[in-house]
């Protein structure tokens, strides 16, 4: 391909797309990124961790742009710190969702001022940590933060058993909550008013950006509005088959970097 795409931003999801199987930036995707920048591309981060989870990866890549963390409940600058917008769970429902968890036996990350607490240390709250860097706050009760709204909530459960929890969740907080799957073994809960694709929106109109000059790369379910948001979407070849059928182009798996191949191919 010859003709390039034009590009103003670029919004890139971070696991199984950014980040290979072990949750790593390769020197190829980071050297990619780095061009673009030096093109006059904004590059975006989006992703459903929590901000201080997405800020390093930010910092390694040496980004001084907005993140956008929470699956789009939060947009906050990588540098200054400034919060563009904050959407969170409004408290009656994460009380329902906290009461849900705990009367049948699941574990429940709860997300709150960019702090993560559960109600105990487990295998769990382990893999999280492993897979985001970031250390859980064990408070034995959750019922503890009653009346507080939570930027995210999170199950984590075998993925062999999440289908029917998360058909169950989804038609019982339906117009509630905005509920999906991010991972295998994660269901996330956040404002009915949050997704990528509405948060990426909100940001080109900060920084006067048409979306029609917005590429965005993406692999798992919550990654269709960001997609379907942007002029250009971009899933990669392991990501699932929604992501798949609404993306203008496949490129190679994470671990191949297939954003890297992307970026060289289609835009600089």
């Amino acid at each position: 391909m010859n003709k390039k795409i034009p590009c103003q931003m670029a919004a890139f999801d971070l696991d199984g797309t950014l980040l290979d199987s072990h949750h790593n930036v390769s020197p190829q995707n980071c050297d990619a990124l780095q061009q673009l920048t030096a093109n006059g591309v904004m590059v975006v981060l989006v992703s459903g961790r929590m901000h201080r989870s997405i800020k390093p990866i930010s910092d390694q890549i040496g980004l001084q742009n907005p993140i956008i963390s929470y699956n789009g409940g939060m947009v906050k600058h990588a540098v200054s710190e400034e919060v563009y917008h904050h959407t969170p769970v409004p408290a009656e429902y994460a009380k329902t969702v906290v009461n849900d968890c705990i009367e049948q036996g699941l574990h429940l990350n709860y997300c709150l001022d960019d702090e993560l607490f559960v109600s105990e240390k487990n295998n769990w709250s382990e893999l999280y940590e492993e897979r985001t860097g970031v250390p859980a706050t064990a408070i034995g009760n959750l019922r503890n933060l009653d009346g507080k709204t939570p930027t995210k909530l999170l199950i984590i459960h075998p993925a062999e058993e999440l289908q029917q929890y998360l058909t169950r969740f989804k038609a019982e907080y339906a117009k509630k909550l905005y509920v999906t799957q991010t991972q295998p073994e994660y269901i996330e809960f956040m404002n009915p008013d949050v997704s990528k694709g509405m948060a990426l929106t909100a940001l080109t109109k900060q920084f006067d950006i048409p979306l029609a000059s917005v590429v965005a790369f993406g692999d798992s379910y919550n990654d269709e509005s960001l997609l379907r948001t942007a002029g250009y979407g971009i899933a990669m070849e392991n990501a699932v088959p929604p992501i798949k059928s609404c993306a203008d182009y496949i490129t190679a798996t994470n671990d191949e970097n297939g954003v890297a191949k992307a970026i060289y191919k289609l835009i600089i």
